[in-house]
């Protein structure tokens, strides 16, 4: 007998509608067409997992081809979040065959699960189905399989974390180009995909030490509720993200830990000087610390670590506090009372104005509008 549809029921179908609806717009986004796929696939397999609760609470799983339906997909989330951040921060990213090692988990469980639904699906009788599938060791496999999705949610949070900080890293040691994302909205996805790891940890500490799944299943409720939400946000959130395709060319080197010889540490910074007082190559929005280095006459990585250790600054930041100090000087002067501010910045090195007044409160603590308020 199919079960009232209360409020509860509600949310979680509006949670696989809108799920559904966002999938589409992604698969379809010409922006980030590429990484969109694996968002897209990560926001069905909540949906699917919502469309597994439904199947309890509406009593579905009284009926014979529901019992068993293996539509338990939540071995995938992980894995493609994990693949999303990376194709969206790297654009020379790829699926490869060595892909599919992420996914070797939910096909076993799948697997798994399609033997137990084939061989249950021609027994009418739910007590025979619940008897070969007690043989198959049904109840066993699914709770191992709840702390799988625990800790491959967990991991998988932890090395897209890893994989956005070493692009983070990369960004302000290499790039001055203030037009290149740094995916601080990514946090939010991290944060969110955190309190549902931790829900799912705590829910399984109330059935191993309270038995509490033998008597109420609100924790598991609430957290259906948090799903659906989750299905809201990010394939809204994603859908909405302008195109990120850039031009990446993030080499990883290795780490150098011998000390740069005094001499050549004072030549570097010397040459620094020299680049970036007199010529004044911080003008050149596209300036980047390869570029830099080819200028002073020395590598990459030590001019990186000069920057880092003497100025104690990041090669973006660096680079941004002289175009800072050159628009304050300009927005000062009379001979550009005329120009507009925007106007300045360009001149000063920035290709964007969310970019630029950005930074100009970063390091200045006051909009372009108060300062020259303040020095008028």
């Amino acid at each position: 007998m199919l079960h009232n549809f209360s409020l509860f029921d509600l949310l979680i179908t509006l949670g696989i509608i809108q799920g559904i609806i966002t999938s589409i717009l992604l698969f379809r986004s010409k922006r980030n067409a590429y990484s969109n796929q694996f968002l897209a696939l990560a926001v069905l397999s909540f949906c699917f997992l919502c469309i597994k609760t439904l199947i309890h609470t509406l009593n579905l799983w009284d009926i014979p081809g529901f019992r068993y339906l293996p539509i338990g997909v939540e071995l995938l989330i992980g894995p493609l979040i994990y693949l999303y951040v990376r194709s969206l921060i790297n654009p020379t990213f790829h699926f490869s065959k060595k892909s599919w090692l992420h996914f070797v988990p939910f096909l076993i469980s799948q697997a798994y699960a399609f033997i137990v639904y084939y061989l249950t699906l021609r027994v009418p009788n739910s007590l025979q189905k619940d008897t070969i599938a007690y043989s198959l060791h049904f109840d066993t496999v699914k709770t191992f399989e709840e702390y799988l999705i625990l800790i491959s949610v967990i991991v998988y949070l932890i090395i897209s974390y890893k994989e956005l900080n070493t692009y983070k890293r990369w960004l302000h040691n290499s790039i001055s180009d203030n037009t290149y994302p740094s995916f601080n909205w990514l946090n939010n996805i991290f944060r969110l995909s955190l309190v549902l790891g931790l829900f799912l940890l705590v829910n399984n500490l109330l059935d191993v030490f309270l038995k509490l799944r033998e008597t109420h299943m609100f924790h598991w409720d609430a957290l259906m509720v948090y799903v659906a939400f989750l299905i809201y946000y990010l394939g809204l959130s994603g859908y909405l993200q302008p195109d990120y395709t850039f031009i990446g060319n993030r080499k990883r080197s290795k780490k150098n830990n011998r000390e740069i010889p005094e001499v050549k540490k004072i030549a570097i910074a010397n040459g620094l000087k020299q680049a970036m007082d007199i010529d004044k190559v911080f003008l050149n929005p596209t300036l980047t610390i390869d570029k830099l280095a080819s200028i002073v006459n020395t590598s990459s990585k030590n001019l990186s670590r000069v920057i880092n250790q003497e100025y104690k600054k990041s090669f973006r930041d660096f680079i941004n506090e002289y175009r800072i100090n050159e628009v304050k000087h300009k927005l000062k002067s009379k001979d550009y009372k005329s120009k507009s501010i925007l106007g300045i910045a360009l001149e000063c090195g920035f290709n964007s104005e969310a970019s630029f007044y950005r930074v100009f409160k970063k390091v200045t603590q006051k909009s372009p509008k108060d300062f020259i308020q303040e020095n008028k």
